[in-house]
């Protein structure tokens, strides 16, 4: 008999070689007319699958693929960090992908982890628009920083958060209140005006700052600010919170340009406590990135090694609130 690579049973059976790799294997997902056709083509050939390179392929890797959706946040890249330290602890190397908010380029990071074959991914998402397809995949996957009901995920409770800053603000004295992000329907701005509510308190429409939905070009985020400060009848607020520490300092540069001062006049805090508002004073939502980091890191260790059920693990972390100068004061 004659002996042929798989490659060449590929061109025989008029199939590609992945699916004549995928026969070999036993894969599912394969029609059983071409499944037929390979068989025969095999048979016929004498062909014998290389066992050692077979298992030498399905072997770890050692890789853990990493997946965010920005680099220019810090926060993005403390995330990083943490997660390559956490990786190299265990004995794994990180291959980073970043996706730039585009949910296309995410797909295709995702499906480069796979032809590298990364034993695990951990992924920041741009969204859920491909969570469900990632959760489908072989290869283990958890999500940090948010949460979702169909994949693993570690992230913050951002309910919690916004409610901090509320009664931060609350308790300083304030009775006027704005907010500065991307949009008025997440979970951290939830958080924020359910705790003003809950206090008596009515968060004004008009006090929403609407910012460019990435937070990767300061050069938009100051646009967006300067144009709502540039009416000074808009900004009838005496303290903001800021949906990252990137627009509370653009903020709170764009107020002192127009002569507001900081927090005589306005009061903010972040999110996120980045190395940039422990330089600039900036209070801020502090997430405990390392901790976040290393249980991410089990999860996906402990789904690897097929130790956890096939019920999903959804983890929320609890945030902290660290005051510094652009909140320490009480209003009269």
């Amino acid at each position: 008999m004659e002996k042929l690579t798989m490659k060449e049973i590929a061109k025989r059976a008029k199939v590609s070689q992945p699916t004549v790799s995928r026969v070999i294997n036993g894969h599912k997902g394969v029609s059983e007319e071409i499944v037929n056709v390979v068989n025969k083509v095999i048979e016929e050939a004498g062909y014998i699958p290389n066992k050692a390179a077979q298992s030498l392929k399905k072997s770890s890797t050692n890789i853990i693929g990493i997946c965010v959706k920005e680099i220019y946040n810090p926060y993005f890249v403390e995330i990083i960090h943490s997660l390559e330290l956490e990786s190299r602890k265990n004995g794994y190397s990180i291959l980073l992908h970043n996706s730039n908010f585009n949910p296309v380029t995410e797909w295709e990071n995702i499906q480069n982890f796979i032809s590298r074959q990364v034993d695990g991914m951990i992924i920041v998402p741009t969204g859920d628009f491909n969570l469900e397809r990632i959760s489908k995949l072989e290869t283990p996957a958890v999500v940090i920083t948010q949460n979702y009901k169909f994949i693993d995920s570690v992230g913050l409770n951002h309910l919690q958060a916004g409610k901090l800053a509320g009664e931060r603000f609350i308790h300083s004295g304030h009775q006027t209140f704005g907010y500065i992000g991307a949009e008025q329907d997440g979970e951290k701005f939830y958080g924020f005006v359910n705790v003003l509510q809950e206090n008596g308190f009515e968060f004004q429409s008009s006090n929403f700052i609407q910012v460019s939905e990435s937070s990767n070009s300061t050069y938009l985020i100051r646009r967006d600010i300067e144009k709502y400060l540039d009416y000074p009848e808009n900004h009838k607020f005496t303290c903001i919170f800021a949906e990252n520490d990137i627009m509370a300092l653009e903020f709170m540069r764009a107020a002192q340009e127009k002569q507001i001062r900081i927090p005589e006049e306005i009061s903010i805090i972040g999110f996120d406590d980045t190395y940039l508002s422990k330089i600039m004073e900036i209070s801020s939502i502090h997430q405990p990135i390392g901790d976040m980091a290393k249980t991410t890191f089990e999860v996906l260790m402990n789904r690897m090694n097929q130790k956890l059920s096939s019920s999903l693990v959804n983890i929320l972390m609890e945030p902290t609130l660290i005051e510094r100068k652009s909140s320490k004061i009480r209003r009269s």
